[in-house]
């Protein structure tokens, strides 16, 4: 059963009114979920993916190739992901946005990021060449010819990677106290009604 909300505040960045609004799915193998967003004129957006199960701290990790690109992606703002063999950590911040996706989504995303640091580091040619093989490793994952690692961590425990082949294990109380949470706090005090 979807259910829909939505809660008026205001704008942590230009205090301009907005709306955020809330809906509930079902996601196979995770359980119920609530996607919560919003976005403000000034350029403010925010997207969040919150599972309504009690979940712990976790870490989930699978080792990928061609043939994992339609496996299910879940990052919450808190989570943090990373694909060891491209260097890539990306790490959640106050403008932090969740998203449901697939692996192939995941290593579109880092791709395109690299595609443009390449492009701003003309001018440097170590980093351009090493913009180029980082490129070159996604292409050869794409055609099939080698595998990559993707890891996500999230202290709160709501990010997942929806394979029976993902490894899952419990984050200690010391790893989940070292991560980034990106966490943003809305104030839907009497002003923001």
């Amino acid at each position: 059963m979807t259910l829909e909300a939505a809660i008026n505040s205001t704008c942590p960045l230009c205090a301009n009114a907005l709306t955020f609004k809330f809906s509930t799915d079902e996601i196979p193998f995770f359980g119920e979920i609530m996607l919560v967003s919003t976005n403000c004129t000034c350029g403010f957006k925010y997207a969040d993916t919150i599972t309504l199960n009690e979940r712990e701290a976790a870490r989930y990790e699978m080792k990928f190739d061609s043939g994992d690109f339609t496996t299910r992606v879940i990052r919450s703002s808190s989570g943090t992901v990373q694909i060891p063999e491209l260097g890539v950590i990306i790490e959640p911040g106050p403008a932090s946005e969740a998203f449901v996706s697939n692996v192939e989504g995941v290593l579109c995303r880092v791709e395109e990021v690299i595609a443009i640091a390449t492009k701003w580091s003309s001018n440097d040619p170590e980093k351009t060449e090493r913009g180029n093989q980082l490129l070159e490793m996604i292409d050869s994952v794409r055609k099939g010819k080698s595998t990559m690692t993707l890891v996500i961590d999230d202290p709160i425990g709501n990010s997942a990677i929806i394979s029976p082949r993902a490894q899952r294990r419990v984050l200690s109380e010391s790893e989940a106290c070292t991560l980034k949470t990106g966490i943003l706090t809305v104030d839907v005090s009497e002003k923001g009604n």
